[in-house]
């Protein structure tokens, strides 16, 4: 997610996406597995990684740049 997230910095919109068959771990990809009370076992997402990223950045060029941060979550499910 890093790359991607430089990005974001540089100007550049990005998207991450993710598609494929069902049970075939696309939740698990993007959500993560943060149930583990012990947080060192618990596995991040791309959702949090990215989450992380942009923050750990925005805090590394706050003192001389204003950023808009727009987020969106969108789950489109078709039981056909």
């Amino acid at each position: 997610m890093r790359p991607l997230v430089e990005c974001l910095f540089q100007g550049a919109k990005v998207t991450c996406f993710a598609y494929g068959q069902t049970g075939s771990g696309k939740t698990f990809t993007m959500m993560g597995d943060l149930r583990n009370e012990d947080r060192h076992k618990a596995i991040p997402g791309l959702y949090l990684l990215a989450a992380n990223d942009i923050f750990r950045l925005l805090d590394q060029v706050k003192s001389f740049l204003v950023f808009e941060l727009l987020t969106l979550f969108l789950s489109l499910v078709s039981n056909i």
